[in-house]
């Protein structure tokens, strides 16, 4: 696992050992970041299932000011460390060690309409609350106006039906393989 560009591009990454985390394919997180270039500069990320870390690291590698890494597994968060400090990056970045629900309000309570661009990798079985989780990342006060929602999810699964909650609009749709990537953005009229 690597960072593919920026300033950090081509350093490798500790990656996860077992199968309880699933790393994004690099053709996937190039597809990713392609999509979400215009908008990282000076973005204040969330990386909100974070894993090892790797795609809240390629947005501060591509110039994001700050990311917020959670996780509720703290090996996980303690892989996200690791990575952080061998990029000697860890002034830019906040580890959460919660789930989903307590990370949000977290940082709602820190970034007040600032974040302006989340990361939703969740493990796949989850597919079934990403409406919950835009109703909760709204609701906690913490996203900027026309903030954005990339969801990357099981294309095969059943059940997903892309729609989400009032105030959301799916703007691109993509798939890659047994990968769909969804990026979503908030009205500003929310």
């Amino acid at each position: 696992m690597r960072v593919i560009a920026g300033n950090y591009k081509g350093r490798r990454l500790f990656s996860p050992e077992g199968e309880s985390v699933r790393p994004t394919t690099d053709r996937v997180k190039e597809a990713i970041f392609s999509m979400l270039a215009p908008y990282l500069p000076d973005a204040v990320v969330v990386d909100l299932f974070a894993g090892s870390g790797a795609l809240g690291i390629e947005a501060l590698s591509r110039g994001a000011k700050r990311a917020y890494f959670c996780d509720a597994s703290a090996a996980s968060a303690a892989l996200v460390k690791r990575n952080l400090a061998l990029l000697s990056i860890r002034e830019q970045a906040v580890v959460l060690t919660a789930d989903w629900r307590q990370a949000i309000r977290q940082i709602g309570a820190r970034e007040t309409r600032q974040v302006s661009l989340v990361l939703i990798d969740a493990p796949y079985d989850l597919c079934d609350h990403y409406v919950r989780i835009l109703q909760s990342l709204e609701s906690s006060g913490a996203l900027a106006e026309g903030a954005l929602v990339l969801i990357e999810r099981d294309a095969k699964k059943d059940g997903y039906t892309g729609q989400g909650p009032e105030g959301w609009i799916r703007i691109r749709e993509k798939r890659y393989g047994v990968t769909a990537v969804d990026l979503w953005e908030r009205s500003a009229d929310l």
